[in-house]
């Protein structure tokens, strides 16, 4: 019983498929007043038909189908599956009034699909796709490409067709031409009226007026032999410009591809050609006011896109770009400040920069580094040059100061082997003392007087020479309390002779009453000796004083020297201050006078002023100098008071 009951239930429903079939056999193909029902699926485009007249290799279609591509891809979840189709009657040979050959393979190729839209890209191929457009796509929708001079009326009125045109460019595009080349008189205009009959005829008519709105002449060269029309091309004059449109098929039934043919027709005359097809640019024209077809791709794309949930968009004009190529604007001397604004300018040759960045980032980074590198060897180079006169200058100036220990110990030596002949000197002179005390002869007084003389300058040299020994001989630093007047007073007898010979005059003022100092007296008198020969020695730089035996005129037209010796106190200090007029030091002197062996004098060690210094650190004291504006150079030493319980505490 269930089978018997599941048979049953099977064949009514396969009768109820047969009985569809056969309602759906009977209704025959749609009318085209049920186009508009269109079945989709998910909202998407199924099937897309392309139909061209010519080739599908030729470079103006390839750039069509990319603009085209990119436009459908715009819009996501919208897949598209794309038939391209070509009529190719230039190539078979056939009239553009002759696509009915291609009907019937096609009908065949294509019998059973649904294409949701066909595009036909020409007027015969719009006229193809119309005539068989029930066998072709019942249900699809027909988005056109339309040009100027062949728009067609029969898909008029229909609710599934739409179109896409070019905007008219030739008479834009020449009169670009007669900007750039205002010397030009005439344009010859090259085409062919086959394949393109109305299109071409436009292009003729459009060119024709804007050339005589310029004040051109009108050269037309169409439909020529390829060979005739190399002759003529030779011999146009050099004032001519060239507008290429296409030529499509030679004398000998040769096709040939317009684009490519356009190249060998710009290297028989060397003029100017322009066109008004972007495809062209690049193959030796000048450039022109072109139609974009990537942009008339992308069009078309937008109406099949737009169209496809609604009703039919309204027609698109794609508005022409001026594109130019700039390696011939360069060769005819074309400055790109005379090309329209919002002009394309395709072929940029790649300059230096752009071309070589790499190279020249990587050359110019070793030239930075080796120029830093230079800069660097030339420093060190200039730092040991530097280095190698500081350290002769020290070697001279260490073996002045070994003669100068040399002479110092020969000093002491010749003080040790004087002070015997001097001692006996002041023995014979008190025996001549005494045996003059007795005698009153007339010259006797006389006598006593020239012996007591010898004997006080026996016991000052006997007193030089201690005190050379003194300087010389190296001994402990001790503290003793130090009268700053016998100070004074020592120095000036060991220096008096050099001051003597220079010319060089002192003047010493002392407080009443300036207490005793704590110090050790032979480094003290060092300082001062030290202080008072660099003063010597800047009077005599600049001329204060001459030497015993100089032109007297000389001696008198210079300034006389002086140093002035000031000592007083205050609290539990003594401040010693010598000035002389001896011209000052200069500023950016000052900082490096206390360097050892830094010094302006051609024979001076540079070690008197580092000497006083550490002297008076030993000392507790302070060492100022400071210019005197107008006079000379001011020394001041100031020294701490010796105390009484350093006194008491002294052993």
């Amino acid at each position: 019983m269930s089978r018997f009951k599941l048979s049953r239930k099977s064949l009514i429903g396969a009768a109820v498929i047969v009985v569809g079939m056969v309602v759906a056999a009977s209704a025959g193909p749609p009318e085209a007043g049920n186009l508009s029902q269109r079945p989709t699926v998910g909202g998407a485009i199924e099937r897309v038909l392309v139909i061209d007249e010519e080739g599908p290799t030729r470079p103006a279609f390839v750039q069509l189908m990319e603009g085209f591509r990119e436009g459908l891809s715009q819009i996501p979840g919208v897949r598209s599956e794309v038939f391209i189709e070509t009529l190719d009657l230039v190539r078979l040979g056939r009239g553009a009034n002759d696509p009915e050959q291609a009907a019937d393979w096609l009908i065949e190729k294509y019998r059973g699909a649904a294409f949701d839209v066909v595009v036909p890209t020409s007027r015969v191929a719009r006229q193809f796709v119309l005539a068989n457009r029930n066998r072709l796509a019942p249900r699809g929708r027909i988005v056109a490409v339309e040009r100027p001079g062949d728009e067609g009326s029969q898909g008029a009125g229909l609710a599934d067709y739409s179109f896409v045109s070019i905007a008219p460019c030739v008479a834009k595009t020449i009169n670009v031409a007669h900007t750039l080349f205002p010397q030009a008189r005439r344009v010859a205009l090259i085409g062919q009226s086959l394949p393109h009959t109305l299109a071409f005829s436009a292009v003729v008519h459009e060119a024709r007026a804007a050339a005589e709105a310029q004040g051109l002449e009108y050269v037309p060269l169409i439909d020529l032999n390829l060979s005739e029309l190399c002759t003529r091309l030779r011999d146009l004059p050099p004032d001519a410009i060239v507008f290429y449109h296409a030529y499509w098929k030679d004398e000998t039934g040769r096709t040939h591809v317009p684009a490519e043919l356009l190249e060998t027709l710009c290297r028989e005359k060397s003029i100017p050609f322009l066109s008004s097809i972007d495809t062209y640019v690049g193959r030796g024209i000048v450039g022109g006011v072109c139609a974009d077809v990537r942009a008339l791709g992308r069009g078309l794309a937008k109406q099949v896109l737009e169209g496809r949930a609604g009703p039919n968009p309204p027609p698109l004009t794609v508005a022409p770009v001026p594109i130019f190529d700039e390696r011939v604007l360069n060769r005819f001397g074309i400055s790109e400040s005379m090309l329209p604004p919002g002009s394309r300018v395709l072929f940029r040759e790649p300059r230096l920069w752009e071309r070589y960045w790499p190279q020249l980032v990587g050359g110019l980074a070793l030239l930075v580094l080796e120029a830093g590198l230079i800069l660097a060897l030339l420093r060190q180079l200039r730092l040991r040059r530097r280095a190698e006169r500081t350290v002769n200058e020290q070697r001279d100036q260490l073996a002045h100061a070994g003669r100068i220990s040399t002479l110092g110990q020969f000093a002491a030596s010749l003080a040790h082997e004087l002070g015997q002949p001097l001692g006996a000197i002041l023995n014979n002179l008190e025996a001549a003392e005494i045996l003059l005390r007795d005698d009153n002869s007339a010259m006797a007084g006389e006598l006593r007087g020239i012996v007591a003389d010898i004997a006080a300058d026996d016991r000052r040299a006997g007193a030089v020479l201690d005190r050379i020994r003194a300087m010389v001989r190296q001994q402990r630093f001790a503290l003793r309390p130090v009268d700053v007047s016998g100070l004074i007073r020592d120095v000036l007898a060991l220096a008096g002779p050099r001051l003597q010979a220079e010319r060089v005059a002192v003047t010493v003022h002392c407080d009443s009453g300036i207490p005793r100092v704590a110090g050790d007296e032979i480094l003290l008198q060092q300082a001062l000796l030290n202080l008072i020969a660099n003063s010597a020695d800047a009077i005599r730089g600049i001329g204060g004083s001459s030497p015993v035996g100089a032109d007297s005129s000389a001696a008198t037209a210079r300034p006389p020297g002086t140093i002035a010796i000031q000592a007083g106190w205050a609290g539990e200090h003594v401040d010693l201050s010598l000035i002389d007029n001896g011209g000052g030091m200069q500023d950016d002197f000052k900082h490096l006078s206390w360097e050892p062996f830094v010094t302006t004098k051609v024979e001076g060690l540079g070690i008197g002023l580092p000497i006083v210094r550490s002297i008076m650190e030993q000392h507790d004291g302070q060492l100022e100098v400071d210019n005197v504006p107008g006079q000379g150079l001011a020394v001041r030493l100031r020294l701490p008071v010796w105390k009484h319980n350093r006194e008491a505490g002294l052993s």
